[in-house]
């Protein structure tokens, strides 16, 4: 390929997608650049450390291949080969952009992870809103571009029309067009009585009332309606997720939720697969709303509550949640207990076995297998406070709950 054509594509990724683009050779030497060189000098910095592991992962790849790859930044980039005359000799870079969404919580927990001060808050929320967001839309995004750099470019002509409507047309329009702002109304109003379900963590109105604002969108994507339910489910995901939040349930937990989610539902394969997943969706953000909502608490209980309920499966006590929040440890263990009725420890163990009890009733793991997962150093300790908590054995309650199951089949 040559220089001019290469321009020429990578001016055309630039246009249509406002991502920054970058050619190199095989020394890493720059052969065309266009950006909007706003990137903070550390960023910079950064992304050149990936170059080496992107090269030679596309120097075992075919010609058709890209790499996707996101640091610890959360900056995600595209690299796509550049052949001459069957030959590895440089990349084309396309980046950066993000595939979530900047909030504070977003920007707090890039920092934390990069060990940076606090002074780089306002810079990198400037740079980071500047970027393109790609979402869930990356994958089809990174083949497009491969078409574009493997294909001869092609220059395109644009013809424009008029469209003449005659007056029994208009009024058919306008028919149509009442006819289908009663139905908008009429759907959004079944739509806020259903979020509000899942602010308040009603489950099983919920479910009743999601059935009201659900429709036929095959129409916006012809000829795919699977690609169309996934984009109405990943649309659903967002709105529970948003419902969830006004209920009072901390971003760190919803992005855990919701990511899960995108995963399953980009993975899904089928039109029941896709309703399955929403009548999960209601149920675990119901779930969230009814059990993870730190609201009313102090600022010491309320991330200590956070750190615990996305940490508890690890090596965690009361000192490094105390640690881990920047308070000191007789000061949480205090406000703790004054405010939750319960010992720091003890509700980590709580949140243990209830996770352990979880576990038991799936029945995919063994007993000690399930002690380890949630977080317990030893198989006896585990057993210890099961029994303290559950007022039976671990084993007592993997045999009645499945003496249950018998009796209901």
């Amino acid at each position: 390929m040559n220089v001019d054509e290469l321009q020429s594509k990578c001016w055309l990724i630039k246009n249509a997608f406002n991502i920054n683009v970058q050619a190199v050779d095989l020394q890493f030497e720059t052969i065309l650049h266009i950006s909007d060189d706003g990137d903070p000098l550390i960023l910079v910095e950064a992304r050149k450390k990936i170059y080496w592991d992107l090269k030679k992962a596309l120097e075992k790849a075919n010609i058709n291949s890209f790499c996707y790859h996101t640091d610890s930044f959360q900056l995600s980039h595209f690299a796509m080969p550049l052949y001459e005359k069957e030959q590895f000799h440089g990349m084309v870079l396309v980046g950066p952009f993000l595939n979530e969404r900047v909030t504070d919580s977003f920007l707090w927990k890039v920092m934390r992870n990069n060990h940076l001060e606090n002074n780089w808050f306002h810079p990198f929320e400037k740079f980071y809103k500047s970027l393109p967001y790609l979402g869930q839309s990356y994958l089809a995004i990174g083949n497009l571009l491969v078409n574009i750099l493997v294909n001869p470019h092609v220059d395109s002509q644009i013809i424009t029309t008029k469209n003449q409507s005659n007056h029994d047309q208009q009024n058919l329009q306008q028919q149509d067009y009442y006819w289908d702002s009663l139905q908008v109304k009429l759907r959004y109003e079944a739509e806020k009585k259903f979020l509000h379900f899942i602010e308040t963590g009603d489950q099983e109105n919920a479910r009743k009332a999601f059935l009201e604002f659900t429709g036929d969108f095959s129409y916006r994507v012809p000829g795919n309606p699977l690609r169309a339910r996934k984009n109405i489910t990943f649309s659903s995901n967002t709105m529970f997720r948003i419902a969830a939040a006004k209920g009072g349930v901390e971003p760190e937990y919803l992005h855990s939720i919701s990511e899960k989610f995108a995963f399953k539902i980009e993975a899904a394969v089928s039109m029941s697969d896709l309703n399955a997943i929403d009548f999960s969706m209601i149920e675990e953000y119901c779930y969230a709303v009814r059990n993870l909502t730190v609201k009313g608490y102090s600022s010491v209980v309320r991330k200590a509550l956070m750190h615990i309920n996305l940490y508890f499966k690890e090596p965690i006590n009361v000192q490094s949640v105390a640690d881990e929040i920047g308070f000191n440890r007789t000061y949480l263990t205090k406000k703790f207990k004054n405010e939750m009725n319960i010992s720091v420890i003890d509700y980590i163990h709580k949140k243990r076995i209830e996770e352990a009890i979880f576990l038991i009733e799936q029945g995919r793991l063994s007993i000690t297998d399930i002690g380890i997962q949630v977080g317990f150093s030893s198989y006896n300790y585990f057993c210890k406070v099961f029994k303290e908590i559950t007022r039976m054995t671990a084993t007592e309650y993997k045999n009645s709950n499945q003496l249950q199951i018998e009796a209901h089949d």
